[in-house]
């Protein structure tokens, strides 16, 4: 019980974090953005740097040096670019990495060359999808607030979901080499819960979106946020460590609480092009 009252309170904590830049104004948000996304960079460079291997040379720190020189060169090529053919090389980039991450759940030896995954791909993923999160305000050419608060809901509500359902009902490992606690049951349970939330934004906010797009991002949501907290849990289970970071109690790094929303934000930010351009 006390756990789950620590976590409770930090996810308050975190979300409000996350929130009240998010409506008070663009340059705020972008900012606490732009913090976060260096704590999760940082985080990411500790959980790598436990692997037992070089990166080309005896000198990591270039390669960490180039890791967090390349988040603000992304961020203000994508944000200040107004080529939609840039945009759509980027975005196609990180997706496209994106679904190699999860793949290699499955495929596992197809990474035995670690540094590959680990350093490039993993890098690219890092960086390529924080930039995207930190641009889906603007998505529709005007920054508006409402798109990234229905995608952190989904993503909230599906993990908050999974996690009672799986207390209560998981019984059948969803992906047991990589995840032992997470259920089938506790899956779910956060796709219905995700596509019920969907609903309802569907009939409450105008976001000019059919209720048909509404059901495919819950479901696309769920189903992608379940992935990326696997794809996370890969890398620390090669890592051999439990958590990414401290700064969250009960919920272990900021790492940790974002791995979802990193993974799916681009391809909820590639179906958002796609229900703008085909509608």
């Amino acid at each position: 019980m006390k756990e789950f009252y620590t976590r409770s309170i930090t996810a308050t904590a975190y979300a409000l974090v996350l929130l009240v830049p998010l409506f008070y104004n663009e340059f705020m948000f972008y900012l606490i953005g732009f913090i976060c996304s260096l704590i999760l960079i940082f985080e990411f460079i500790k959980l790598i740097s436990n692997y037992n291997h070089k990166f080309f040379s005896r000198d990591t720190g270039k390669s960490n040096f180039i890791l967090y020189m390349t988040f603000p060169l992304y961020i203000s090529l994508f944000l200040l670019s107004k080529n939609q053919i840039f945009e759509m090389i980027f975005l196609i980039t990180i997706v496209f990495t994106n679904i190699i991450l999860g793949f290699s759940l499955i495929k596992n030896k197809l990474f035995s060359f670690s540094i590959l995954k680990n350093r490039f791909i993993g890098h690219v993923y890092l960086v390529g999808s924080l930039v995207l999160f930190c641009s889906l305000p603007n998505i529709t050419g005007f920054y508006n607030p409402y798109i990234v608060f229905c995608f952190l809901a989904l993503i909230w509500t599906s993990d908050s979901a999974a996690y009672v359902f799986g207390v209560t009902f998981g019984k059948r490992p969803l992906f047991k080499s990589v995840s032992p606690k997470k259920s089938i049951e506790g899956f779910l349970g956060g796709l219905i819960f995700s596509v019920i939330l969907s609903l309802f934004f569907f009939k409450y906010l105008s976001l000019e979106l059919e209720l048909l797009e509404w059901i495919i991002l819950g479901v696309l949501t769920s189903c992608l946020g379940t992935l990326g907290d696997l794809v996370q849990s890969q890398f620390k289970r090669e890592a051999g460590v439990k958590d990414s970071g401290k700064w969250l109690p009960g919920h272990g790094g900021l790492y940790d609480r974002m791995d979802s929303i990193i993974f799916a934000a681009p391809f909820i930010y590639l179906s958002l092009i796609i229900f703008k351009n085909v509608s």
